[in-house]
């Protein structure tokens, strides 16, 4: 039972466990041929990644998906470990120059909530089993008395057990 549970879980919601980063990119339709960038920002002026076409869908070994929209893209984060920085997403024009469309803080995925998602997914199953344990294992342990009180006057009690 727990297994199924679990199951469920992850096939119902595995999608919200997963901590993405995502960086929309639109451009204006003169551009809509133009490659691709993906780049961190190294100095103010300055950017090192990765250029790319409109037919690519994944990036640098698995590690980064692009969607295209109607005169968008976005850049996936799929996999934790990338470089904390500034990123940006743009276009590259014939003589070479980069037409920035977007840019954001990446930070490395490695963060509190990113493993706070995984874990409620691990801990979720769990839930139920302790509380069921637990419940059985305070009745295994409780001892059942009676407690009769006999008043016989207002400063005397006998309590028998």
């Amino acid at each position: 039972m727990p297994s199924l549970v679990l199951i469920l879980a992850l096939a119902l919601g595995v999608c919200e466990a997963v901590h993405w980063q995502k960086l929309a990119c639109s451009y204006e339709i003169r551009h809509e041929d133009l490659q691709r960038v993906w780049c961190r920002q190294s100095s103010p002026d300055c950017c090192t990644g990765l250029i790319f076409n409109r037919s690519d869908s994944l990036l640098d070994g698995g590690k980064l998906m692009v969607t295209e929209g109607s005169q968008s893209f976005t850049v996936t984060v799929l996999k934790p470990g990338l470089e904390e920085g500034v990123y940006w997403c743009g276009v590259l024009t014939q003589d070479g120059v980069i037409i920035k469309l977007a840019e954001r803080f990446f930070d490395s995925g490695v963060t509190g909530t990113y493993i706070w998602n995984i874990a409620r997914w691990v801990l979720l199953p769990l839930l139920p089993i302790v509380t069921v344990f637990t419940n059985v294992y305070i009745r295994s342990k409780s001892k059942t008395f009676t407690v009769h009180f006999n008043l016989l006057s207002p400063r005397e009690h006998h309590i028998h057990v």
